[in-house]
């Protein structure tokens, strides 16, 4: 398994320029390209205008699926909403909500907005910040403990309890989304490759400002954990009301994640200990 270490962080203009650029596109993909080769936020704009699109999540596409035990629909066509992890993060607000919310809006208004969420002139030189950013919220440690043991697990019943009665699952590509801790509970019971305690292990994070799970799903074939998606959570003091699970594999490069978890025994909780990884630091490319 990857050593643990510490994750290498960029500098504060460079924070900056990719924050700015993120909030602009919503893909921390193209927001790192525009700001490794940009001199200015000016110029920074003026790239992700050429580019902008609008990347949604599914709930802005459809109301939720009636059918959690369903086929589920999927669009590889559709050029997502991704989420960025801490280490290239500013100090200004970055929610996923709010990035998600900032898609619905026109190329043009988006541009204003952000400009005026991170206190900029268009010229792109720094003013007063117009709002003070709230405080980051400590997560419930706890909540989110029992949250990583039940997944571990595979205790549906178990996860079920960790949301609210009118919480929202959704996981691109998949197009179809859901709303409510029953239906999330059916969702995961009937299309989680998972079948038992120890098939999948998640490694904590954070991303846009909130806790976050990679997930590793063992694969019964060589019993190696292999990358299977990026879990963002929104809670509230005692249970979480929206998840989201991003599957595009090419995110663990961007948190600096390894793609295999190649030193657990096949079975985690074939033992007595729970294993514990730490933070993993394994860049590649």
């Amino acid at each position: 398994m990857a050593g643990s270490g510490g994750t290498p962080h960029a500098d504060a203009t460079q924070r900056g320029l990719t924050s700015h650029c993120y909030r602009m596109l919503g893909s921390v993909t193209e927001a790192v390209e525009i700001a490794a080769v940009a001199n200015s936020y000016d110029e920074a704009t003026r790239a992700c205008l050429q580019r902008s699109g609008r990347r949604p999540l599914p709930s802005d596409l459809a109301g939720p699926s009636a059918d959690p035990e369903g086929v589920l629909s999927e669009s590889q066509e559709i050029l997502w909403l991704e989420p960025i992890p801490t280490h290239l993060m500013d100090d200004r607000p970055i929610d996923l909500g709010l990035i998600a919310a900032l898609q619905r809006l026109t190329p043009a208004k988006r541009a204003a907005t952000v400009l005026h969420l991170e206190g900029r002139a268009p010229s792109g030189d720094v003013r007063p910040a117009p709002l003070t950013p709230a405080p980051a919220l400590v997560p419930d440690s706890v909540l989110l403990a029992r949250y990583r043991a039940a997944f571990e697990q595979y205790d549906v019943p178990a996860i079920v309890t960790l949301f609210t009665d009118d919480a929202i699952w959704e996981m691109p590509p998949f197009t179809s989304w859901f709303r409510g801790a029953r239906d999330i509970g059916r969702l995961i019971s009937t299309h989680c490759p998972a079948e038992r305690p120890g098939d999948q292990y998640l490694v904590p994070l954070q991303a846009n400002g909130h806790p976050a799970f990679a997930v590793y799903m063992r694969d019964p074939k060589d019993n190696i954990h292999r990358a299977f998606q990026i879990q963002v959570l929104t809670l509230t003091a005692t249970a979480i009301v929206h998840a989201v699970a991003f599957f595009d594999l090419s995110l663990f490069q961007t948190f600096h994640l390894p793609d295999l978890l190649t030193g657990l025994p096949p079975n985690p909780y074939d033992g007595t200990l729970r294993p514990h990884v730490e933070r993993i630091s394994h860049p590649r490319g």
